[in-house]
């Protein structure tokens, strides 16, 4: 059953933080370049190398919220376990 809530944790943490990325993504690229972030693969007028860039900018930050939000729910999990007594794998 931890191992379940340990999951969900982990999905909404990791959900809700990639809305929030997305968005200070989409203003961190207005800021430095001056113009909106590139919203569709396919258009041609965007140049490769700034559909890129902006590609593995978003993707590392998709990275890095996933860990995040794994070890949070590990984290959670692990201390409700401590006062309740019952022990989780921490495996996800």
């Amino acid at each position: 059953m931890e191992k379940v809530i340990q999951k969900i944790l982990a999905t909404g943490i990791t959900v809700a933080g990639g809305i929030v990325a997305s968005r200070l993504v989409a203003g961190g690229w207005k800021l430095v370049t001056g113009h909106d972030a590139p919203s569709d693969a396919t258009d041609e007028t965007v140049p490769l190398a700034e559909a890129l860039a902006f590609t593995f900018a978003s993707a590392g930050i998709a990275a890095v919220l996933k860990v995040v939000g794994q070890r949070s729910a590990a984290s959670g999990v692990r201390k409700i376990a401590d006062k309740t007594g019952r022990h989780v794998d921490n495996e996800v």
